[in-house]
């Protein structure tokens, strides 16, 4: 019975490792925000007019890039990864914090769902992203 339970759970952590690497694969892409809800309420127009252009880019080295303007270009540059048995997703940047001046990390956290390597949702306790790949 330990043996069972010992190739299991060797098989569970296997299956894990493979996740976030499907994951990472299936990111590895430029993407655009096409719905957003804030409460559960459409507010895409408003992210639209706020983050005009928003694109997020995710690369395999757990990497990514957010780009906007407004009305200057804005590019936010940080790292991910994945955490609660690859269920969430955190982005991870640094900025500056003003008027003091010192360098802070920013973090936000996601729930993933159906994602695909044209198509996720992010959903945070507040909003959700859905999104698609640009071709670029």
């Amino acid at each position: 019975m330990k043996k069972l339970l010992l190739i299991a759970f060797i098989f569970a952590v296997i299956a894990g490792c493979n996740k976030e690497k499907i994951y990472k694969e299936n990111l590895n892409a430029t993407w655009k925000v096409y719905k957003y809800l804030l409460f559960n309420v459409d507010k895409t127009t408003q992210f639209n007019s706020t983050y005009p252009g928003y694109l997020i880019t995710f690369t395999k080295d757990g990497k990514f890039t957010e780009f906007y303007t407004n009305p200057d270009s804005t590019f936010v540059n940080g790292t991910y990864y994945f955490e609660q048995n690859d269920e969430k997703i955190v982005l991870e940047n640094p900025y500056l914090s003003l008027p003091d001046s010192v360098t802070k990390t920013a973090k936000r956290k996601y729930t993933i769902f159906n994602l695909t390597r044209d198509h996720v949702q992010l959903r945070s306790d507040t909003s959700q992203l859905y999104m698609d790949t640009v071709q670029i």
